[in-house]
């Protein structure tokens, strides 16, 4: 292993090269001092920098006299640039003149650090490389390598690894001056803890302190092995078990591990301090101690002073503000310790108790009172969200300060916000009103007077102008200046002005209300890609991810471009980490190396799932007794798994299986993502094996097949293409039909579609929008010369549109249509379009006054949904805050349902017969909303007005299948029965 020496800052390089230069004499100097430089030489002949750099940065040139202090300048410079780690000069005659030769070393920098081999996680490999603090792209020298080494022995001793071997391997690219190193790495047997020692004043018994660290196993009382983790959460067990008895100045720490090699045993040593008992009372108010503990800091701290004390008292006057006590006062009383007890009391006047009746904003002018409203934290009592309303001094002051900034930014610079708290009495009630006045001084309007900029020279300097936000005229602000400053710079660093800098003034003008601002840029000097080197690709081509990249040779080093490469490669679903650094960011050179360390992530991924759905899913299977369907439980088992970067393309297959008491499924997928180099198409083949009765009426098999192209035209715009082929059979002993219409429905049917369609996605927020709207249209068409035994085009299409009506009020509407359109078929269109791919909608998603699939035509003999070819649905919503800040709520109203064909579409509100569902089914109903991490938790409560009702058939299969045509002409065969006026849906992510 080759050693390098670190490369030493100028200064010192300076004093070393006046004191000694490297095999050149003083005396030798005296006798080619003012002689004429011949020839300039370095050895080795291939240099890190290229003549053309060489020749830029040396002051010693050829054809003029030599100089000592120009070739210590040159030394110095060439070690500037931080691409050598050692030079020397020779100097000879040669050719009536001298001639110079620099020999040189070149200096090393970190690349890809790695660690692997037999590691006992924890710490894992990652872990450990970082731990090692190599950053990629900083000098390499030994003592570094040796620090590593060490910090990575400290984290596995940490985990009980007392006996781990480290070997580094290097892999020198002399080219490109890097190094990767790879530790390779036998962490050895994982020590064991043995009874640990504990000093001090524990005021416990050894054996509770022994079980709060939980270094044994239960029952059979075995030691644990180590690990940081269990060193800790011991720590935390034993703090905490001090906490329980009040003790909240305890003091708990880790003095040290002595490990015995011949039992592989790890003995900790703590020093316990427990303290007095600290008794925290509230004197003045009912307090729950899950109160004092949550507001009082202490608790959590673990420690008790003055400055915790405080932020306490203030914590609980905040909570007994929002609970309506706006005059609390909150004092603390800290008593001395007396045989081990200590008490804190927090003195509390409560005040009466008071609501927040109105808040009045008074002065404003150039904004409305609803934007400024939107700002704010203040709130007026509200039901059962905000019962006594949201008031504080912090609020007060916080809102202030908001709308302060509001005008500011707007050039309003002497505007003034001030408050007035009005207490009013309310006759009969016990709780009085708080009115909160808010008043505002506008002021007049500053705008920008004369902008005058320097220092423009190497950019267009319209096209900076061009983003300045304070041109002349316009409000000024220093938020505008501070715009215009990251603007500015954002530009210069995309051109690799990496030390642009940027200052600003601004003056009074002659004219009032007028502000003349100047900005000057100072431009530094401009950095260039030298070249993009990437490590750590096992299995991804290097044509991938030369294909990501954003910067290329010879390009203004962007941090920007960058950081979008890092992001592109990213995207590619493969790496699990990406760094990105430059290489010797300090040299002083303008060409520089950027450098890309790639981790590659597990190229198997495995998914588990479980859930559940509960709604009226249920019946049984082979009984015709329950046409509207049963309240049901059908649990639920998803498994995917997923084979990444295929053929080192980024390709992938993913299997997903999904299993539930509805639905057997599996389908495999074949994703090519940046289709044809185009980062905007994917290409996906699908496999589809489907097994289900989530429809009432049948169950179905449905193997399928389909190529898919999607393409992504902007934010929001997607288009997809897709081919499908399927073939669908229907379980002939599960159909719930009349026994005249089961050979004809119930044939398997093969199906060659190709389909086209558009998505527009302009919500605020996805999972929980508030305006915006989203529209989604597709259109199919199945045909004899596509493979298929049935010709139909199928059009469906979706609407969706969000407005804020106020701060806490969003309406939200919804709107599907949809047709079937059957050609080229003999006998009737309605029976000419196969079972399973007519619409069969109703529930949650659709119009909640049905239970889930059952809306639309239904069999006249049994009253199970048959489906239809043309559907309509509305929903709308009102969507508010309910409780606090996660508990919401809507009013919904549902409209729509399925019907025969597009001509039998009609707004009828009443059902003429027991046999007439082409008509709209209007629902009301309330719901609740649970604000998650992954979208709202939502239960709906639908009431259906005018629900249908129809005729069922009482007996059998069997005796469906002998009752002949029209069985329930036959007195008794046939009970009138209909869809529940109430329905009810459980599930997870808002209705559209």
């Amino acid at each position: 292993m080759s050693t390098v020496r670190p490369r030493s800052s100028l200064l010192a390089c300076g004093i070393l090269l006046v004191l000694a230069l490297p095999r050149i004499s003083h005396a030798q100097f005296q006798q080619f001092e003012g002689q004429k430089i011949a020839v300039i030489r370095f050895d080795p002949e291939q240099q890190p920098l290229d003549s053309s750099e060489l020749h830029q940065i040396l002051p010693l040139k050829a054809g003029e006299p030599l100089r000592a202090d120009t070739v210590r300048e040159s030394i110095a410079r060439l070690f500037a640039t931080g691409r050598y780690a050692d030079i020397a000069v020779d100097a000879e005659p040669y050719q009536g003149g001298v001639s110079v030769t620099f020999q040189t070393k070149h200096a090393w920098f970190i690349g890809g650090v790695r660690d692997a081999g037999k590691i006992d996680a924890p710490p894992g490999a990652n872990q450990l490389a970082s731990a090692g603090n190599l950053d990629l792209g900083q000098p390499y020298t030994e003592p570094k390598l040796h620090e590593a080494e060490a910090a990575q022995q400290r984290l596995m001793e940490l985990n009980g690894l007392f006996r781990p071997t480290l070997h580094p391997v290097f892999e020198w690219d002399d080219s490109d001056q890097q190094v990767n190193i790879h530790f390779e790495i036998d962490s050895g047997p994982r020590a064991h803890f043995a009874q640990p020692v504990i000093t001090g004043d524990m005021k416990v018994s050894f054996e509770r302190i022994l079980k709060s660290l939980k270094f044994r196993r239960w029952i059979i009382h075995t030691w644990k092995p180590m690990t940081q983790t269990r060193i800790q959460e011991g720590l935390d067990g034993v703090r905490n078990l001090y906490l329980k008895q009040n003790r909240l100045e305890a003091k708990v720490s880790l003095d040290g591990v002595k490990y015995d090699a011949e039992t592989n045993s790890a003995t900790p040593s703590f020093h316990i301090d427990a303290g007095p008992h600290i008794d925290v009372r509230a004197i003045g108010a009912k307090l729950s101690n899950h109160q004092l503990h949550k507001y009082v800091p202490v608790f959590q701290e673990h420690a008790v002073d003055n400055d915790l004390l405080v932020e306490g008292a203030q914590n609980l006057r905040d909570y007994l503000e929002t609970e309506g006590y706006f005059d609390a006062d909150v004092q603390f009383k800290q008593q001395r310790v007396i045989n081990d007890e200590a008490r804190i009391d927090y003195l509390i006047a409560t005040g009466d108790r008071r609501k927040v009746t109105a808040i009045v904003i008074t002065g404003n002018k150039v904004f409305d009172t609803n934007t400024i409203r939107e700002r704010m934290y203040l709130r007026a009592a509200n039901f059962l969200q905000f019962p006594h309303g949201r008031y504080s001094e912090n609020l007060v002051n916080r809102d202030e300060d908001s709308i302060r900034n509001l005008y500011q930014s707007n050039g309003y610079r002497d505007v003034k916000v001030t408050h007035r708290i009005e207490n009013q009495t309310q006759p009969g009630k016990k709780i009085g009103g708080v009115a909160i006045y808010i008043n505002i001084e506008e002021g007049s309007q500053y705008r920008v007077g004369k902008l005058t900029v320097t220092g423009i020279d190497s950019l267009e300097r319209a096209k900076v102008l061009d983003k300045l936000s304070s041109i002349e005229g316009q409000p000024f602000s220093e938020y505008s200046v501070a715009l215009d400053r990251d603007a500015i710079l954002d530009q210069y660093f995309e051109k690799g002005f990496a030390q642009a800098t940027f200052e600003w003034n601004a003056t009074p003008a002659a004219e009032p209300f007028r502000i003349d601002v100047s900005y000057a840029v100072t431009e530094g000097g401009q950095e260039f890609v030298r070249q993009v080197i990437y490590t750590g690709n096992r299995h991804a081509k290097p044509q991938l991810i030369n294909r990501m990249l954003e910067l290329n040779p010879g390009d203004p080093l962007s941090p920007l471009q960058m950081t979008d490469t890092q992001r592109r490669l990213y995207d590619l679903n493969i790496f699990s980490r990406v760094d990105t650094a430059i290489q010797d960011p300090d040299g002083q050179t303008n060409r520089k190396y950027v450098l890309y360390d790639l981790q590659e992530g597990h190229r198997y991924t495995m998914r588990i799932g479980v859930g559940a759905e509960f709604a009226r899913i249920g019946g049984c299977q082979t009984c015709l007794d329950a046409p509207a369907g049963q309240a049901g439980f059908s649990p639920r088992f998803s498994f995917d798994i997923t084979r990444g970067d295929l053929w080192g393309e980024g390709h992938s297959i993913t299997l997903g299986t999904r299993v539930s008491t509805l639905e057997q499924r599996a389908l495999a997928t074949y994703t090519w993502p940046r289709f044809r180099d185009n980062p905007n198409l994917t290409l996906t083949f699908n496999g589809l094996y489907d097994n289900a009765r989530d429809i009432l009426t049948f169950s179905y098999k449905r193997v399928e097949g389909s190529i898919r192209l999607n393409q992504q035209l902007g934010k929001g715009l997607k288009l997809s293409w897709a081919y499908t082929n399927r073939r669908v059979s229907i379980d002939q002993s599960t159909l719930k039909i009349s026994s005249l219409l089961i050979p004809l429905l119930s044939q398997p049917v093969r199906l060659g579609l190709i389909s086209g369609s558009i998505i527009e996605d302009h919500r605020d927020d996805p999972v929980e929008p508030h305006k915006g709207y989203y529209f989604s249209a597709d259109l199919g068409l199945a045909e004899h010369f596509l493979g298929s035994q049935r010709d139909f085009a199928r059009l469906l299409v979706r609407h969706s549109s969000y407005y804020r009506l106020s701060r806490r009020f969003v309406l939200a509407r919804s709107t599907q249509f949809g047709e079937i359109f059957a050609f080229h078929y003999t006998g009737t269109a309605f029976d000419s379009i196969p079972l399973p791919e007519r619409f069969f909608a109703g529930g949650d998603t659709s119009n909640r006054g049905f239970p889930e699939l059952q809306s639309g035509p239904r069999d006249l003999d049994t009253g199970f949904p048959i489906g239809g070819t043309a559907s309509f649905f509305n929903q709308t919503e009102l969507r508010f805050p309910l409780i606090g800040e996660n508990i919401g709520a809507v009013l919904f109203h549902d409209m729509g349902n399925t019907f025969d064909s597009l001509t039998d579409i009609s707004f009828r509100v009443r059902q003429r017969s027991l046999t007439d569902f082409n008509y709209m089914v209007h629902a009301i109903g309330f719901g609740l909303r649970y604000r998650t991490p992954v979208g709202p938790l939502r239960v709906d409560l639908g009431y259906s007005i005018n629900p249908p009702k129809f005729f069922g058939f009482n007996g059998t299969e069997q005796q469906l299948l002998t009752a002949g045509v029209n069985p329930c002409a036959t007195p008794g065969n046939c009970t009138q029965t209909g869809v529940s006026h109430f329905q009810y849906f459980f599930s997870i992510g808002q209705t559209f």
